[in-house]
Order: C-alpha cells, then structure tokens, then sequence
C-alpha cells in the first residue's frame, strides 16, 4: 500500500534529537512518508543550540514549491523558524489552502534575527492550523501574559482557540513537580486535561515528535481528538524507553522505534 505523504518543515538539528531529525523519525515509526522543508541549520547538541544559520525565505518557497508540484500531501507539520520570512512563505501556501491537516508546533526558542518579526508571523500562520501545540513558555510569548500553572494552560488553550486554531494543546511536561504530566487541550468548545506519568530524565525533542505524530495519525484518517491522544501516548512511550539510554552530556533523545524493547541477536 503506498503510505500517505506528510510534509514537516522545520530547522536541522545536528544533534539528531530535535527538528526534522526527530519529525522524521516519528513519521517513519508511524508508517508514514515524510518530506521536509528546511528553515534553519541548526548547530545543536543534547546540551544546547550555539548558533542558527538561517535560509532566506525564497530558498524555503523553492523547497516548498519543489514538494507540492511532485506530491499529494495527507499532513503538513511546521516546527522551528529561524526568520519572519521563511514563516511568511509557508503562511501563503496555507492561506491558499494547499496545506491539508496543518498542525503547528509553534518553536519560538531558537528564534534568530528579529524575534518579535518572527512571533508577528507566526501569529498568522496559527489560523489554519487543525491543530496548534505550544508549550507553557511557547503560549506567554503567543498571549502576552504568564501561563503557569494548569490552570492558566486551559486558558490559554481556549484564548488561543479563539483566534481561529480548532483544536489547541498546551503541553505541559516541563513542569518540574508532580507525578504526572499534563496538557490541556482545547476541543469541541471546552478543555480536557491529558494526564500521562511524569519520566524523570530531561528529554528533549519531545515537542516535534508529539507535533510530528499527530500530523501522521492526521494523514493516516484519525480526526483531531483521537491523533492527539495517540500522540501523548506515543511521547510517553518514547521518553520512558529511552530513560535508559546514555547519549550525550545532556538531555536525552526519544526512543522513536521502541529499540530499547527490542532484542537483537
């Protein structure tokens, strides 16, 4: 059977645990064909990004161009901009409607340049998302107001929702107390709190590969609620496979493929 086609665009993360790496590695552990845009070169390890290379915005168009003249895209992931431009490229092709099952994991982190011009326009790109998943500090540069505690995410969800995204996820794994993970998500005109067990190791790549599946289980027919749940899930499972792991001096990868359940030789 020939898989459906889901496009990320995004940096490149030399360290391999973040970005387009770990988009496509979550496709592929779906059964899912990726393609990939890329926004930014990121010099990055498990530890830190040092420096951000970003591409001018018409070498993101080209490439953008290049995926939707030859395939039919089920899904469409956007994840890290490293300029204004390059967000403002992918914006057009989603306004034109040629971005099917758009869901936007709004990285502000390793924004360069101009920061405010790259908040500004991603800001227009969060109305044609299905699905929108910043974390707490992703959704108080979003709102303009501190999203702390669980509370403050199911408000957010629903401010955010307002703005035109139809379903909205605030993640909040990076809370640094309780046994629990949680997120809220904004759905059919009221909030739900995701709850998972907390993993006590660093991890970090865990905002793509939750974008990433959700865009995959998009493309693979589930509607909105049942991707996400499934993609917490699979986030959870990764993290927690891959706690045994020792790469780097930092925080740790996802285990993407479950090889840590698996038994070679």
């Amino acid at each position: 059977m020939t898989p459906p086609v889901v496009l990320t665009v995004g940096g490149s993360d030399s360290g391999g645990g973040s970005g387009l790496q770990a988009d496509l590695r979550t496709l592929a552990a779906l059964k899912v064909y990726g393609t990939a845009v890329v926004t930014g070169v990121y010099a990055q390890n498990s530890r830190a990004i040092s420096d951000v290379y970003p591409l001018p915005g018409n070498v993101v168009a080209a490439q953008l161009g290049a995926v939707l003249e030859d395939f039919t895209l089920a899904a469409v992931k956007t994840g890290a901009w490293a300029s204004a431009d390059a967000c403002a490229a992918v914006t057009a092709k989603a306004r034109a409607g040629l971005l099917p099952n758009l869901v936007v994991d709004p990285v502000l982190e390793s924004a360069r340049g101009s920061h405010r011009a790259v908040l500004r326009a991603l800001e227009r790109l969060l109305p044609h998302a299905v699905v929108v998943t910043p974390n707490r500090e992703e959704a108080s540069e979003l709102l303009g107001w501190q999203v702390a505690t669980p509370a403050d995410m199911a408000g957010a969800a629903s401010q955010l929702a307002a703005g035109g995204p139809k379903h909205v996820v605030i993640t909040g794994g990076d809370f640094v107390t309780g046994d629990e993970a949680i997120d809220a998500f904004w759905v059919e005109d009221s909030v739900r709190m995701l709850h998972a067990p907390r993993i006590r190791r660093d991890a970090y790549g865990s905002g793509a590969a939750f974008a990433a599946a959700i865009a995959g289980r998009l493309a693979l027919g589930d509607k909105p609620v049942d991707a996400v749940t499934f993609a917490k899930g699979f986030v959870s499972r990764a993290i927690g496979d891959a706690s045994v792991w020792k790469l780097g001096a930092g925080a740790i990868p996802l285990d993407h493929f479950g090889w840590s359940s698996i038994r070679l030789g």
